[in-house]
């Protein structure tokens, strides 16, 4: 226990003095893409290394051990998985990388001294589209509203404000993933969208409208009367209009069209100078205006002729 606490000690004060790094290539490791966690700052010849599944050295969690004076040079551990191989120089590589390759790894380099370092491996994934959601769907004047964007595999959000500007006095979480509007006015109505990202992708929401609702109160109980009063006197009215209008216009038009006519609206008559006949008889209709024709000239001449023969 002494000799293992030693050796801790030890392999801390030459880190103090030395010191290793851990890099990983690339910088934003991606699934399904391979990374290699690169070892610099050795001093002196690698004589070996280990590399461990955690922020610390164990052997419950050895992934892999490289001696080049062993055969195999590489043995495997309790955590090793076949997609992880080693380099001489120290480095771990790892092929198709998943989200359960993620966390912590150590390595253990035995060289001019014993060193050891660790990192936090990030494994990056697309960004699901982000989603808006309001802390109130109807909101009122003078209200509190706070609008919220999640997206899984994002690391930070990005508000923007589509025709107009962010709100002033708006106030955000650690992340930006929501924001507070804290009396909110109608000029804070609009549309707004959220991004999400992080180091390697990033994608944007649907367009959210942020609307401002109006609570109007009842109407009196003499208003409400009058308006209802009113509405009744309007159909009646317009009902009237439309009965006059059918008496005036449609009601002849389809006698006419039916050869119906109407008692009021008698055809005219041919007034003939008419003789009364006795019961029974025919009357005797006489020619239109007999009384007051005018005599041929030739009935005076025989008059006079008449006189001048007595003479």
């Amino acid at each position: 226990m002494e000799r293992y606490l030693l050796t801790a000690l030890f392999s801390v004060w030459i880190n103090l003095i030395y010191g290793i790094n851990i890099q990983p290539i690339p910088e934003h490791p991606v699934i399904d893409q391979p990374v290699t966690l690169s070892v610099s700052g050795v001093s002196g010849a690698i004589h070996s290394f280990s590399w461990y599944r955690s922020s610390g050295i164990s052997n419950s969690s050895l992934i892999l051990s490289y001696n080049p004076t062993s055969n195999p040079a590489e043995t495997q551990g309790p955590k090793y998985f076949p997609r992880a191989s080693s380099f001489s120089n120290g480095s771990l590589h790892i092929v198709e990388l998943s989200t359960t390759d993620s966390g912590y790894y150590t390595v253990q380099v035995q060289a001019g001294s014993l060193t050891s370092q660790y990192i936090n491996l990030p494994v990056y994934v697309p960004v699901v589209k982000p989603v808006i959601r309001a802390s109130s769907q109807r909101p009122v004047e003078y209200d509190e509203v706070a609008l919220t964007c999640t997206a899984t595999n994002a690391q930070r959000f990005l508000w923007s404000r589509i025709g107009g500007k962010i709100p002033s006095g708006v106030k955000y979480s650690s992340n930006n993933s929501s924001m507070t509007i804290s009396r909110i006015t109608l000029s804070d109505a609009g549309k707004y969208q959220c991004e999400g990202m992080n180091p390697v992708f990033k994608d944007i929401s649907e367009t959210y409208t942020l609307s401002l609702y109006c609570v109007c109160a009842d109407p009196p109980a003499g208003v409400l009367a009058g308006i209802i009063c009113g509405t009744i006197a309007g159909i009646a009215l317009i009902a009237c209009a439309t009965f006059l209008l059918y008496r005036r216009f449609i009601l002849p038009a389809r006698q006419v069209q039916t050869g119906q006519v109407n008692s009021q609206q008698k055809s005219s008559e041919i007034y003939d100078n008419v003789i009364d006949g006795t019961k029974g008889q025919n009357p005797t209709v006489e020619s239109p205006y007999t009384g007051l024709q005018h005599q041929p000239d030739h009935t005076y001449c025989d008059l006079n002729m008449g006189q001048i023969q007595k003479r």
